[in-house]
């Protein structure tokens, strides 16, 4: 994976989850798909798999994150 793709998907998942929690789901990813290996190092099939993994979490999250807030809404009104 490209450096530039990586620090792509980073902004997008810390302004999703904040900073730490972000950096934390794509690191524990990551991890899980090739431990001992630095991003720039992936191959090809490595990187598809990370970026279904990311895109997995990201929905799951947001969700969950709008489920919430539909949730407090509804208490509200």
């Amino acid at each position: 994976m490209k450096v530039e793709k990586w620090i792509e998907l980073e902004e997008i998942f810390t302004e999703l989850m904040g900073h730490s929690k972000g950096i934390d789901t794509m690191v524990d990813e990551k991890r899980d798909v090739a431990p001992k290996k630095p991003i720039c190092d992936l191959s090809e099939k490595e990187d598809n798999i990370l970026i279904h993994r990311l895109r997995e979490k990201y929905k799951n999250y947001q969700s969950a994150r709008a489920s919430i807030n539909n949730s407090k809404n509804e208490r509200v009104a």
